[in-house]
């Protein structure tokens, strides 16, 4: 599935449908060129399970954990030298308290990541705008991909949320 994002607050809006429909155990893999809006659509992502958290990019640090019931873990695998280097991260330790996993540049460990999970692979597509390719691995977002859950129709609204 694909769809076009155009600007950031699209991005967002996208994110925080995302966000609305994760559960604990979920991972969320997302993968595009430096700029293209992951870091923004993981600001969604956050902002749709736990509204006015902020996130912020773990580039440096690596890993974030943002709220409870359910944690969400970020990581940023864009600093990662070889693959091996994703067991320093703990990653799978903090994943086991049923948390909700937002991987950025997961292509740097794709061996390390679970088989069930979302792939969200961000390209340019002129100045402001992003194509967002939507590849669900797994039963669970294959079912809400084919009903039509992430379709625009559903996440528009989040464009202007009603706080």
């Amino acid at each position: 599935m694909r769809s076009l994002l155009r600007g950031a607050a699209e991005t967002i809006a996208f994110g925080r449908r995302i966000g609305a429909l994760a559960l604990p155990g979920d991972w969320v893999a997302l993968t595009g060129d430096l700029g293209t809006g992951k870091t923004t659509l993981v600001s969604g992502i956050v902002e749709g399970i736990h509204p006015g958290t902020r996130s912020r990019s773990p580039t440096y640090v690596r890993v974030e954990v943002y709220g409870a019931s359910p944690a969400i873990i970020h990581a940023d695998l864009y600093r990662l030298q070889a693959p091996a280097e994703w067991d320093t991260l703990g990653i799978e330790d903090l994943a086991d308290r049923d948390a909700i996993v937002l991987v950025e540049w997961a292509d740097r460990a794709p061996d390390r990541l679970p088989a069930e999970r979302l792939e969200l692979t961000l390209r340019y597509s002129g100045d402001a705008a992003r194509e967002i390719r939507i590849h669900a691995q797994g039963e669970r977002w294959h079912t809400l991909i084919k009903e039509g859950k992430l379709d625009r129709e559903y996440w528009q609204d989040a464009l202007y949320p009603r706080d």
